[in-house]
């Protein structure tokens, strides 16, 4: 890849409830106008890889590994993800209701704020809040 910068990805997330803060080391490019960022999250000593491509309408966050599935986040349409984590598989719709990508200097920063449906009655909130730090 062209132009690689290493970085700090930090990320907090807020899932039904249940609050995570991370912080971890990767990279990241910009491709014809698509942040692409990777990384390898070790969280509950399992290794998953994270691939993140998004761009100021839509954000594509991929897993493979300890928790493995997409999510694309666009606020102009649901989609269906599937997700598997610790050998248990489920299937949601996912409904984005804020998406936001700013870049500096320093580094890029995603919001996104979204809901989880898996066919009841309930929907799961979620948001994650990516700030990526160039030149580690």
């Amino acid at each position: 890849m062209k132009d690689v910068k290493q970085i700090i990805v930090k990320l907090k997330s807020e899932v039904g409830g249940d609050k995570l803060y991370n912080e971890f080391s990767g990279e990241y490019a910009l491709l014809d106008g698509i942040h692409n960022i990777v990384y390898t999250d070790y969280t509950g000593n399992e290794i998953t890889k994270v691939g993140i491509q998004a761009d100021d309408k839509m954000m594509l966050l991929h897993r493979t590994g300890g928790f493995s599935g997409d999510m694309l986040f666009d606020t102009r349409t649901d989609t269906v993800v599937k997700y598997a984590a610790f050998m248990v598989e489920s299937g949601f719709v996912l409904h984005t209701y804020d998406y936001s990508v700013e870049q500096t200097d320093k580094g890029i920063h995603i919001f996104v704020r979204y809901g989880l449906n898996d066919g009841g009655d309930e929907e799961m909130k979620g948001e994650q809040d990516i700030e990526v730090i160039f030149g580690i």
